[in-house]
């Protein structure tokens, strides 16, 4: 039997990365053979690939570099599918695609919305100015959201033959059953000040600095407390504010997390204060504990998580007043049951791997 391959750039802590490993799970639970191909063997998510999943280190400086050694595994292995993810790993697949006699089929997924990812260096512009090209050569291509494939559609019309929206693999039953551990925080123990949850990469795009004021607002309403989980090149910039705005004694950011799930199970109200994203699997998971959200309606999306408002307090991007006003509406309103059998219906992982698969014709 040939392998299915998923070619990721790093096993590193993002959503896009998480919900690969959760897919290849997946096909190693239904008895295929999976390979996690990454561009270099490295990240915190190591510790959490599943059993029957074998990880192929193509041990690249970076994922631009990592395109030889996948020809390399392409021929060597002859898989029936590759699948990628994230806009560069995604180009790096079309082409070593191209470079093969025997090529598999080929599903591209795209994570977040492409006009407003960041182009900061030569690599990301490159990367941009292909992706539209490249993307033709797909057999098929996996949007996020509604948004996502909005944005994509925008660039080249013509890939919207090759377009299918289709949830992300998010909800496991080893992420809810890790949403009964301890999260290891004494803040998040009984009785203590409700927490308010933020989650993800410490970056600009992120907007935790508006979380952070508007928990300021918060916290001079009602007691409260804040905990941001993740990492990043903000993290300084970040731990100045919170000294400079005389709030350090109720916010706490512990890094990364091997278990966020426990933290959002725990938490009083769930915050997502991004600029962009393309689907913030972080709000997925929190909805489904239960926990009220709070998110900004930004480019793609939360609107569509949260139907429009129905089951979450959308609030305006870069708004910190709004996000203070949408948090305390959260808190008095409690969980959220509705919004819960929501999320937990539409984004299980054994649904989204049923349909990644069907578009490489496998059953």
């Amino acid at each position: 039997m040939k392998a299915i391959a998923v070619f990721i750039p790093s096993l590193h802590g993002g959503g896009a990365e998480r919900a690969m490993v959760n897919f290849a799970g997946e096909i190693a639970r239904r008895g295929r053979r999976v390979d996690l191909v990454v561009a270099r063997r490295q990240g915190a998510l190591i510790s959490i690939v599943p059993d029957g999943v074998r990880i192929i280190d193509l041990m690249a400086a970076r994922v631009m570099t990592a395109l030889p050694p996948l020809v390399r595994y392409l021929r060597l292995e002859r898989p029936q599918a590759l699948f990628a993810t994230i806009s560069n790993a995604n180009v790096v697949a079309a082409l070593a695609s191209r470079c093969v006699r025997q090529r598999p089929r080929l599903i591209l997924r795209q994570s977040n919305a492409p006009l407003s990812e960041r182009k900061v260096t030569v690599a990301m512009r490159v990367t941009h100015y292909a992706l539209p090209r490249l993307y033709r050569v797909a057999d098929a291509i996996i949007a996020v959201s509604e948004g996502v494939a909005a944005e994509l559609v925008s660039m080249d019309c013509r890939l919207a033959r090759q377009l299918s929206t289709i949830p992300t693999p998010v909800l496991s039953d080893e992420v809810l059953q890790m949403g009964t551990q301890s999260p290891g925080h004494p803040w998040l123990e009984a009785g203590g000040a409700p927490v308010i949850l933020g989650a993800g990469r410490l970056v600009r795009r992120k907007g935790f600095e508006d979380l952070l004021r508007a928990f300021a607002q918060v916290r001079a309403v009602c007691p409260a407390r804040l905990v941001i989980i993740g990492e990043g090149e903000d993290r300084a910039r970040l731990e100045r504010m919170v000294e400079e705005m005389g709030i350090g004694q109720d916010v706490s950011l512990p890094g990364f997390s091997q278990n966020p799930f426990a933290f959002m199970s725990r938490a009083a109200v769930f915050a997502l204060s991004s600029h962009t994203e393309g689907l913030p699997n972080v709000l997925i998971q929190a909805m489904a504990f239960g926990t009220p959200v709070v998110s900004t309606n930004c480019r793609s999306g939360p609107a569509e998580i949260l139907d429009h408002g129905r089951l979450g307090e959308l609030v305006p991007v870069g708004d910190p007043d709004a996000m203070a006003a949408g948090i305390l509406r959260a808190l008095a309103r409690g969980p959220n049951p509705e919004a819960q059998a929501s999320v937990r219906a539409r984004f299980g992982v054994a649904q989204a791997t049923t349909a990644y698969l069907a578009l490489a014709g496998i059953e």
